[in-house]
């Protein structure tokens, strides 16, 4: 068992410096009842001792010591140990001495000699109590330098966490409204790709949206893949619509932190309602061009033209819009977009046929005057009929250039044509492009009031039109790709009762 005692003792260290053997011995014998004394003769010797790990709480010292003085030994205690107490004993009364005593030799208590038993014992202890306030006084202020390291430590983890969750949420305020400008699946995919490598430290990511058959479309970005992946599915209300995958560590061997997992998730949240809803408007807009192209093809089946026209006339618009998309001209205009809208928009050039009386659409002679008042009248009802459209839900592009194709597509270069009567570049560009190809078109198949002519009759016609009905530049766009407007002529042509129930013969006509 620990003797208290000796705890206390070894607590209440003292170590005296004296040169005379007899008070030296004496004094060891006083106080080493109450405390653990060890002795030394000089100051050198003292020193000795300190050097050798003797740790005291108290030094008590003579003031005349061979070699240094006294003064000068406490004066080195203190330097090197600042929380031991120093006394200062000696028989000189001088208060110079005292002065000296206290200021260069840090003492803390000044006894002069011959010094009672009962002097000693209160000063010792005193000095006891000194060290003690020191020492607590030191707990303190360590304790206090912890608690203030731990809470600034604490404020700059807490900093750092708000600073990063401020940057993430940021991040996904600006993809979100990012998303909200999307208009495609791949805008969509590509957005999210982006923001979560960004994001992430460059790990990398791959984003797949699923289509109706599973296939889809898929973007990916930054490193190979470790085997350790995320992943994270696009549900919706509807079922999963594709899914992201994201490595579990960055470039630099970094796992994915939980506010980088919810992150992920945030993203993938707001990926698949988007996606969601664009594939709702595709789906919408898909109902909404079949329902209208449908209509289409009624108008060009009472007017005896066959629902290949329409495919054929798509098709010729395309050719010459991607190679005038080469030309000064039109290559800050004709874009992917353009020509996508283009060939959506083609088949409804005649689409305000469906308002024109019969008995004038299908007459087989010659259109008298007011009649072809009435056919010209054929371009507005088109382009009302597409405007309404427009009107009565979200607009798209592509019938915003349908209803320019339907009111202007009769306009002529040099500015006799209707029903505006433009002339040159004041005719929209689509409307310029489809008067060639619808022209084409005409001349080279089989209708009700003539045979078909060749395709190198009708290029002839139409690079005789240049500069009065049609747009020179784009008339050359057609002649550089001529071979393929035959090829899909050949490829697309009529059927046999097709081209029967649209051969010349087949009405009677006027002497």
């Amino acid at each position: 068992m620990i003797d208290l005692q000796t705890i206390q003792l070894a607590e209440r260290s003292v170590l005296i410096v004296e040169d005379v053997d007899a008070v030296r011995e004496g004094l060891s014998a006083l106080l080493s009842r109450h405390y653990r004394v060890s002795v030394a003769s000089s100051a050198e010797e003292a020193e000795a001792l300190l050097d050798d790990g003797l740790e005291p709480r108290v030094v008590l010292s003579d003031y005349h010591l061979p070699g240094i003085s006294g003064i000068e030994f406490l004066g080195r205690v203190r330097a090197r140990s600042p929380r031991t107490v120093n006394i200062m004993l000696t028989g000189v009364t001088e208060l110079d001495v005292a002065v000296r005593s206290l200021h260069e030799g840090s003492v803390f208590r000044f006894l002069t000699k011959p010094a009672s038993y009962e002097q000693l014992c209160a000063a010792l202890d005193a000095a006891f109590e000194a060290a003690e306030q020191e020492r607590l006084r030191d707990r303190e202020a360590g304790e206090l330098r912890f608690s203030c390291d731990s809470l600034r430590s604490f404020n700059q983890e807490l900093e750092h966490r708000v600073a990063s969750q401020t940057a993430y949420l940021r991040r996904l305020h600006s993809f979100a409204i990012d998303l909200n400008k999307a208009t495609t699946l791949h805008q969509i995919a590509l957005l999210a790709v982006w923001t979560l490598h960004d994001t992430l430290s460059g790990r990398g990511v791959h984003v797949q949206v699923w289509d109706r058959e599973q296939m889809g479309i898929e973007e990916s970005l930054g490193p190979e893949m470790s085997i350790e992946m995320r992943r994270e599915l696009l549900e919706t209300q509807d079922g999963p619509v594709g899914e992201i995958v994201v490595d579990r560590y960055d470039p630099r061997g970094r796992p994915l932190s939980p506010t980088d997992a919810d992150f992920l998730v945030s993203v993938a949240s707001s990926s698949a309602v988007a996606i969601h809803n664009e594939m709702r408007r595709i789906e919408r807009d898909e109902a909404q061009y079949a329902t209208i192209v449908a209509l289409a093809r009624l108008s060009e089946q009472r007017d005896n033209e066959t629902g290949k026209h329409l495919d054929r006339v798509s098709l010729y618009c395309k050719l010459i819009a991607e190679a005038a998309r080469k030309h000064e001209a039109h290559e800050s205009v004709i874009d992917d977009a353009f020509i996508d809208d283009l060939v959506r928009s083609a088949p409804l050039h005649d689409i305000g046929k469906v308002g024109i009386p019969d008995s004038i659409l299908m007459k087989p002679g010659k259109l008298t005057p007011s009649e072809w008042e009435v056919m010209k009248t054929h371009s507005r009802i088109g382009a009302q009929t597409l405007e309404s459209v427009i009107h009565a839900g979200r607009s798209q592009s592509f019938l915003e250039m349908g209803r320019d194709i339907a009111e202007f597509h009769h306009e002529k270069w040099d500015g006799s044509g209707y029903p505006q009567g433009l002339a040159g570049e004041a005719i929209p560009l689509p409307a310029r492009i489809l008067a060639i190809a619808d022209v084409y078109d005409a001349l080279t198949t089989v209708r009700p009031y003539k045979a078909a002519w060749t395709h190198r009759e009708a290029l002839a016609y139409i690079e005789e039109q240049s500069g009065s009905q049609f747009d020179p530049i784009l008339v050359r766009q057609l002649l550089t790709q001529e071979k393929a407007a035959d090829e899909i002529r050949g490829r697309l042509s009529d059927t046999l009762d097709e081209q029967e129930l649209a051969r010349p013969d087949r009405f009677a006509r006027p002497a």
